[in-house]
């Protein structure tokens, strides 16, 4: 899998729509400043639905799994087709961030196909924390 860092604005599509709305199929991913991780992803059919991601591989430099065949068929991925990962992020309190490692965004960079793959490892979670909060002097 080649990972590029060159995409910072594009049209999305995601012929199974997302979980939870599998009725939107459209998005734009935009890389919310140069060389940063962060990226907003938007629905372009219902404009009150949106995503903030990261490319976890700054954060998570272990992180790697396989897709299924029938995930590559999909996304029309061959060798060598430019791909992007990215994983969605929760902001719940106050410097309380999450990452759902469990099922990353996988994008075919040439087709601008784009599918959430629910992966079986149980060594990633739906709410990884992103940062590692430093403990109190009273912990």
């Amino acid at each position: 899998m080649t990972q590029s860092q060159a995409i910072q604005s594009m049209e999305l599509s995601f012929p199974d729509g997302v979980p939870g709305f599998p009725q939107l199929s459209r998005f734009q991913m935009t890389q919310e400043e140069a060389g940063q991780p962060f990226f907003s992803l938007k629905s372009l059919e219902d404009e009150q639905v949106g995503f903030w991601m990261i490319d976890p591989f700054p954060f998570f430099p272990q992180y790697e799994f396989t897709l299924a065949e029938a995930v590559k068929k999909q996304l029309q991925i061959e060798e060598g087709t430019p791909l992007s990962v990215r994983t969605v992020i929760t902001v719940r309190n106050e410097g309380d961030v999450t990452v759902n490692l469990k099922a990353p965004i996988i994008i075919n960079e040439e087709k601008a196909l784009a599918k959430q793959v629910i992966l079986n490892d149980e060594n990633y979670g739906i709410r990884q924390p992103l940062f590692q909060r430093p403990k109190a002097a009273s912990e």
